[in-house]
């Protein structure tokens, strides 16, 4: 097995569902693994059965299976990586739940214009959904990074814009910090 194949499937263990970005930025932000294309070895840890593949509200997302389970917990090498992936992985963990209802994605677009995508969900529920055009990748990149910080200015200049001083309709339970993500 890789040392990307082990460090992912580790990470699924401790994780549970991930998208491919989300085991990526996992992985890279905390020094496990190099940046790297996660699409190869998660196709060998399917292909072996030790994760699976499903598509949720996020996307297609990957988790480890109950074959895949036993191996990092019988396998004495998975298991001082899953020790290290154990130590990194609370903080992403409340990141990444936090993060689920701001959904923010681009798409590459051989015409020279990058679409992005963003919304604000609860639970299933679309609460407000924007797609917009820009000219470059790294636009793209910046939108959304800011977007989940930035949502909550967004929602209300929309309801300014369209309802005008009608009351906000109160849709969060609790709305992201302005600024933070």
């Amino acid at each position: 097995m890789s040392s990307q194949e082990s460090y992912a499937l580790c990470a699924l263990a401790q994780m549970g569902q991930l998208s491919v970005g989300e085991l990526s930025r996992f992985l890279f932000e905390t020094g496990l693994v190099a940046e790297t294309d996660l699409k190869l070895p998660l196709t060998s840890l399917k292909e072996q059965g030790l994760v699976y593949q499903t598509v949720n509200l996020r996307g297609i997302v990957y988790e480890i299976t109950d074959a895949g389970r036993t191996l990092v917990n019988g396998d004495a090498t998975l298991a001082r990586i899953n020790v290290d992936v154990a130590a990194k992985s609370a903080e992403y963990k409340r990141v990444f739940e936090q993060e689920k209802d701001y959904i923010a994605q681009y798409t590459e677009s051989s015409t020279g214009v990058v679409p992005v995508f963003l919304s604000i969900r609860d639970g299933s529920r679309i609460i407000l959904k924007i797609n917009i055009i820009v000219r470059d990748i790294d636009t793209a990149k910046k939108i959304c990074s800011g977007w989940m910080g930035n949502s909550a200015r967004a929602f209300d200049a929309v309801w300014q814009a369209i309802a005008g001083d009608a009351p906000d309709p109160g849709f969060w339970t609790s709305r992201p910090e302005e600024g933070k993500a």
